[in-house]
């Protein structure tokens, strides 16, 4: 045959069964002589005179085919034979049985090629270990690579796990701007672009914390969102510059509540997603079960350096304190807020070691401008995070709902940042506008899918539970 020939590109073929409802159901399809119809990429093929056996594969799973010039007949077993090859996709149809073997097998009565492959697939097809290419061409890595088709099988599993989770208990999802004239939500550098159209500047979200919010003062007391946030800093394991967040607000819950509430929801994704509340990551042994520990910020940072963080009202203060403690923070620039300090700080001597999920509890007031000061103490914020394996999982508080303490927080922010701090917050003057109108009693969170995704499925680096992780 010419090369016109071998290019076929159909426009659909009918299934019967994906491979993994074969599988699953092989003995009952096998007794009753049934004939099956699936398709998938050619992944293996081997010659045995008059018989071909063949390996298909789609998302779901991989299985064996043998066709017989008996059954195919000549013009299907000589296409089979001198033109299908590795890579290209087909579409078979016949009943299912087990080889001596015992390998399950489709044996053929029809074949029909339906796709031509014009590139070879990668030469090491059973584990494709270039990692740029793997992130590049992530196609490539799903065909080659049944570990990468079950951790973005998992991925999906966790996202519709905590919709189900949230719609159950009476949520609405919500969808916020992407576009933002005040970036405002975390303390983070965001991305600039322009909009030609109406020639404004505006910023990429790097968190959708105070639109959520004014759809509570709307009335919508149980909102939520899953969705993209941008942050322009750097790029390690643990963070990546476009990433996938949940966040969702209660009115009328503190932060107690959501601490029981997202300890429910995080057991009850891992029961669905693995079946177990135990995970081995990275040779560590990890624990989900029962009541996770409560650590306050401050206790914990004082143990672990000595310095008391809630001791000190002037970033300079408390930099002579931890040079005078020998403490290593690397590079610190010239006009960090207190509020960054310490967070640096903690990250140093303290993040690390919190590898059981553990609720870190009432940050300094100064890291968190949008949280309600404790009742007892304002130097404190009611809030938690829950760490995992030494990462930020989910972070929480109880809303700072007074308008006039919320734009006085913001406009220090603001003021910083025209100093010089690019992760102080800006001020969104429609938000504080919204509690001018009155905000109920309310608590959110922000949970990272990525992190939890890459908790859940064993890996590394969250480039490698993101289908298509930005590249150079």
């Amino acid at each position: 045959m010419d090369n016109e020939t071998r290019m076929v590109y159909c426009d659909s073929y009918n299934r019967s069964h994906r491979i993994i409802d074969i599988l699953e159901s092989f003995k009952t399809l096998e007794t009753s002589g049934v004939v099956v119809s699936t398709a998938g990429r050619v992944v293996a093929k081997r010659s045995m005179g008059k018989a071909v056996f063949f390996d298909i594969a789609d998302f779901s799973g991989r299985i064996q085919c043998l066709g017989g010039m008996a059954q195919l007949g000549e013009e299907q077993f000589n296409l089979l034979v001198k033109v299908v090859k590795v890579g290209d996709i087909v579409g078979v149809s016949g009943k299912p049985f087990i080889t001596r073997r015992g390998e399950n097998t489709i044996a053929l009565a029809g074949m029909k090629l339906l796709t031509t492959s014009l590139l070879p697939l990668p030469e090491k097809f059973h584990g494709l270990n270039d990692l740029n290419l793997r992130y590049r061409r992530r196609y490539l890595d799903l065909i080659s690579n049944s570990e990468a088709r079950e951790v973005f099988r998992k991925r999906a599993l966790i996202i519709s796990g905590i919709r189900h989770f949230l719609e159950e208990r009476g949520f609405i999802e919500a969808e916020t701007p992407i576009f933002q004239k005040n970036p405002c939500g975390a303390s983070a550098n965001p991305f600039r672009t322009h909009h030609d159209a109406k020639d404004i500047d505006l910023f990429l979200r790097i968190s959708p914390e105070t639109f959520l919010k004014q759809l509570v003062v709307g009335g919508m007391d149980k909102v939520y969102e899953i969705g993209k946030n941008f942050r322009n800093e750097g790029v390690d394991a643990s963070h990546l510059q476009e990433f996938t967040m949940l966040e969702f607000y209660v009115a009328y819950w503190n932060f107690l509540d959501n601490m029981k509430f997202v300890q429910e929801m995080i057991q009850h994704v891992l029961r669905m997603t693995v079946g177990s509340l135990s995970l081995d990551y990275q040779g560590v042994g990890i624990d989900f079960s029962g009541d996770w520990k409560a650590v306050n910020y401050r206790d914990r940072v004082l143990e672990d350096s000595g310095i008391d963080v809630l001791a000190y009202r002037e970033a300079e203060d408390l930099l002579a304190e931890i040079q005078a403690r020998r403490i290593d923070l690397g590079e610190i620039p010239a006009r960090i807020s207190l509020g960054g300090l310490i967070d640096r700080l903690y990250k140093k001597v303290s993040r690390h070691k919190l590898v059981q999920p553990t609720f870190l509890v009432h940050h300094p007031a100064s890291l968190i401008p949008l949280a309600r000061p404790n009742g007892q103490n304002p130097q404190v914020v009611d809030s938690f995070q829950v760490l995992v394996n030494g990462w930020e999982i989910a972070k929480a508080y109880s809303e700072l709902a007074d308008p006039k303490l919320q734009r006085r927080l913001l406009e220090e922010q603001l003021a910083m940042r025209g100093a010089g701090d690019e992760e102080a917050m800006f001020l969104d003057a429609d938000f504080i506008t919204s509690l001018e109108y009155g905000m109920p009693p309310v608590s959110g969170v922000g949970l990272g899918i990525d992190r939890l995704t890459a908790l859940i499925t064993n890996q590394r680096n969250l480039a490698d539970v993101v289908l298509f992780p930005l590249m150079k």
